[in-house]
């Protein structure tokens, strides 16, 4: 949590402001990774909400690009997914 600069209390509140799910898929966590990730922005370092490992990854794995994100989006569309 210090490396967030939240408390445990500010986490609990999140968590339950999300009902215990991923900001993104609205899942839980499962499996493995059953909790949720703190997602934060990597160039100011101000916390956005709580993630799954997967989405949480999937973020990290395109930079926060949203214009990737539209792009993977309109891709799977385009292939009838």
């Amino acid at each position: 949590m210090r490396n967030y600069g939240i408390t445990i209390e500010d986490h609990n509140k999140m968590f339950q402001l999300q009902g215990g799910v991923c900001a993104i898929c609205k899942k839980p966590g499962d499996g493995r990774w059953s909790k949720l990730c703190i997602d934060h922005d990597h160039k100011t370092g101000k916390v956005r909400e709580l993630l799954c490992r997967r989405c949480n990854m999937i973020l990290g794995q395109v930079d926060d690009d949203p214009l990737i994100l539209h792009a993977l989006g309109s891709y799977l569309q385009k292939h009838g997914c």
